[in-house]
């Protein structure tokens, strides 16, 4: 049982992180012909956003954890140690689809901000 309940967790959580959130290298989306200066613009840009969230997804992870270990722990304790892993793989992938979206929110706001017509 608790075999189980362990897979159909990480089947919930890869389901999660499966999400189309675009990833900070994914291409960029112009209305224009962008400036002259736009790969060295880019790669700055991108640079800066790998640094955003750097331990947002372990915090998550911790979060989700602690609260399945929760709700598990109102049956009994095999269901509060399947809660908590179950938890910790679900908020992990929330954590990591959240920082993805931060960071290429991020980059397109860095390219508009140096005047290339970006929209996403």
């Amino acid at each position: 049982m608790m075999l189980k309940t362990i897979a159909i967790a990480g089947l919930c959580a890869a389901t999660l992180s499966g999400c189309d959130t675009p990833s900070v290298d994914a291409p960029l989306s112009l209305a224009g012909t962008p400036g002259p200066n736009y790969q060295t613009d880019l790669a700055q840009c991108q640079a800066s956003a790998r640094q955003i969230g750097q331990g947002h997804i372990g915090t998550s992870a911790a979060l989700g954890g602690a609260g399945g270990a929760l709700v598990g722990a109102t049956e009994n304790s095999d269901k509060a140690l399947v809660g908590a892993i179950a938890g910790a793989m679900a908020g992990a992938a929330v954590g990591d689809i959240q920082v993805k979206q931060a960071q290429r929110d991020y980059v397109i706001r860095c390219m508009q901000n140096r005047g290339h017509p970006v929209t996403g």
